[in-house]
């Protein structure tokens, strides 16, 4: 099923702030979010905490007489940043300047003073003050100015000299911080961030002609671009370096005190710079070697009155940007791509079961590729996610892949991802396939026996390179991925028929692991279902009719059918007691059908080969004996056994007893003192007996 957009809900207390944060989102994500935007004091809605996968506030406090919200949705208080266009009359502003800073909340007041300070007006004396609180009010001669942002009716009349700063925008790393939440990757990132550039143009060309000289416009500039958390040259119309940000300096390893003034074409001459200057037009995203480095640049033009006035060149390392990568394919795991089961919820007391249990764990500690089959329903995922979570690649993801579930014209881009463009209705910005998303962890290709031949030459070429290419890329993509396959097909039938490849069939079958059906456990059907009623918190009791029919009816549908039969008779069985007519139609008529002819003369067999090896009537005393304790799910030692016979034997006796109903099949003989059990054919022959006299 396909996923809907992600859902924001954001609240905040002025209608103003919302449209701003709005328009933030939509600048970044454009339409592959939803925006529910709720702005006052007024209850919300439970329903929209429910239907939301994110929670932007303005303020922690909004949250006060509101419903709870979901423990599962993150809830994310929006940092804030300051428009940079309002910022040239503060700059205007002689040292020492007196501001009565007005705000409706002590902590936005503070929190705005001290970002100012950052962005390098320390220079300026700020007066915090909250109409309606204890903060005191200067006189009017003691204040110069009165700064507000976007509540100029918090003002006292008396001030008169208001500068007005603009309501506080989204600060960038908040919007990284919603793509890391909602798994989206920040394909926009150079936008947002060419508009936070063009920002400072427009701040330049402001500055121009307010401030005296260059030296003064370079060092407030320097103020602010030292809080962006990437690299930012600026130079002037000849290609001379005016400007170097802190993270300029960290990424190139190139002291600023050393490069000012130099031709940025001598210093960078990887950025190629004189294409811009000599176009006028902005080049974005080039991948660009720098020694041992990949840079992502982006070069824009400042142009006034048609004229260079130079360039800022803005950069990230390449590396950087993997890592968010890697933290969003991180968050992703977080978000689903774990595992439920352990081997604690492998249920089963058969020794089959414990002999499967204790090899997977064993398997578990390898990281070779295993091949699991067995029919359908018995827990081949159960078993891959156990063999998961008990492995070295626990913390990583465990990607499931269903082949049944999947059309040939979807297989490839599922698996190996696409590129932009490569087909009609790709995803812009490509999308990850799912052997990259398992990247560290483990791939589980269920029903590998439905993949298109055409697939599995191209699994065959993963599993043996580690590698993958999307379609309509160019380049190989390293994943590092533990492979689990299942199936409930003959996949060698298949190679002989031609469906299945043969060199697949040996690069997953390297460690096989086999499930046995249902009904040859039959000493876990009880356990399962006391297990399946502890779940659902439910206590049922079973006719002994009911519990003999469960005993011996042969679960096509294995544990799935099992799980679903409890469900059924929780919801139809009265007073907890499950009778005959509570039983499903396919149990009944299972139960009331004759034998087949092979079953008949298999249970003829039987009773001929016990007549000619004792009396059938010791016979008939010891199946009662095992099959009232196999009901309970018990078994019992060769000893107690005897010891509840009509007629004790000698230890000789009742071992060549056990021994020969073992030959027909009739009990299991545990090893090492774990008893001995009915099996299914021994219920048979028992009620055969029965009806004999």
């Amino acid at each position: 099923m396909t996923k809907g957009k992600p859902r924001i809900l954001l609240i905040n207390n002025m209608e103003t702030v919302s449209h701003l944060f709005v328009n933030s989102l939509k600048l970044f994500f454009g339409n592959r979010i939803e925006i529910d935007a709720h702005f006052g004091l007024c209850a919300i809605e439970k329903e929209r905490f429910e239907d939301a996968d994110l929670i932007l506030l303005s303020d922690i406090k909004l949250l006060t007489d509101q419903p709870e919200p979901p423990e599962h949705i993150p809830v994310l208080v929006a940092r804030r940043t300051i428009d940079l266009n309002n910022l040239d009359r503060l700059m205007d502003l002689r040292p020492g300047t007196r501001c009565l800073f007005v705000s409706n909340t002590i902590d936005m007041v503070e929190g705005a003073i001290e970002l100012l300070r950052h962005l390098g007006f320390s220079h300026l004396t700020f007066i915090p003050y909250v109409p309606g609180t204890c903060t005191p009010l200067p006189e009017k001669e003691q204040v110069d100015f009165a700064v507000c942002h976007g509540l100029p009716e918090l003002v006292p009349a008396h001030f008169d000299q208001i500068i007005e700063l603009g309501h506080r925008p989204l600060d960038l790393t908040t919007i990284f911080d919603i793509a890391r939440l909602l798994d989206l990757s920040p394909e926009k990132a150079n936008l947002y961030t060419a508009e936070f550039i063009s920002d400072f143009v427009r701040m330049g060309r402001k500055l121009t002609d307010s401030v005296n000289n260059e030296r003064h416009l370079n060092e407030k500039l320097e103020s602010i671009l030292n809080a962006v958390h990437e690299g930012i040259i600026a130079t002037d119309a000849f290609g001379n370096i005016t400007l170097m940000n802190e993270e300029a300096e960290k990424i190139l390893k190139l002291p600023a005190i050393e490069n000012i003034g130099r031709r940025v074409q001598v210093v960078l001459p990887e950025f190629q710079v004189n294409a811009v200057l000599e176009s006028h037009g902005e080049a974005a995203n080039q991948l660009t070697p720098f020694r041992n480095l990949f840079l992502l640049v982006t070069q824009i033009p400042m142009m006034l009155d048609g004229q260079v006035l130079g360039l800022v060149i803005t950069f990230q390392d390449v590396t950087k940007v993997q890592q968010m990568e890697q933290e969003i394919r991180k968050k992703s795991t977080q978000l689903g791509l774990m595992t439920k089961y352990s081997f604690d919820h492998i249920i089963g007391s058969s020794p089959s079961t414990q002999a499967n249990k204790q090899v997977a764990i064993k398997l578990a500690e390898s990281d070779f590729t295993i091949l699991i089959t067995g029919e359908n329903g018995t827990g081949k995922e159960v078993f891959a996610q156990a063999i998961h979570h008990h492995s070295i690649r626990r913390d990583g993801p465990f990607v499931p892949v269903n082949f049944a579930g999947l059309t040939e014209s979807l297989v490839e881009s599922e698996l190996f991802g696409y590129e932009e463009g490569s087909f009609t209705g790709a995803r812009k910005g490509g999308k990850m396939g799912l052997f990259e998303l398992a990247h560290n962890g483990t791939i589980f290709l269920d029903e590998i026996g439905d993949a298109p031949l055409s697939i599995q030459a191209a699994l065959l070429r993963v599993l043996q390179e580690r590698q993958v290419m999307r379609v309509g890329g160019h380049r190989v993509i390293p994943v590092n991925v533990r492979v689990i396959a299942a199936t409930n097909r003959n996949l060698f039938a298949m190679i002989q028929n031609g469906t299945f490849r043969e060199d697949l069939y040996y690069r997953l079958n390297v460690l096989p692991l086999q499930i046995p059906p249902l009904r040859d456990r039959g000493g876990d059907i009880m356990v399962l279902i006391n297990y399946f009623l502890q779940k659902k918190n439910t206590v049922l009791t079973f006719a002994p009719e009911v519990a003999d029919l469960l005993l011996q009816y042969s679960w096509p549908g294995n544990i799935r059918e099992l799980e679903n039969f409890i469900h059924y008779a929780v919801v139809i069985a009265g007073g907890n007691r499950v009778e005959l007519c509570h039983l499903p139609e396919q149990i009944l008529r299972a139960s009331t059908s004759p034998l087949h002819s092979t079953e008949q003369e298999d249970i003829e067999d039987a009773l001929d080969f016990l007549s000619r090896h004792g009396s059938v009537h010791e016979y008939e005393s010891i199946l009662q004996i095992l099959a009232s304790r196999t009901k309970r799910q018990e078994r019992i030692g060769r000893q107690s056994l005897n010891a509840m016979l009509p007629v004790p034997m000698k230890d000789a006796q009742i071992r060549q007893k056990l021994h020969n109903l073992s030959r027909t099949g009739c009990v299991e003989v545990g090893i090492k003192k774990q008893g001995t059990r009915l099996t299914a054919f021994g219920f048979m022959v028992l009620e055969k007996l029965k009806a004999r006299g």
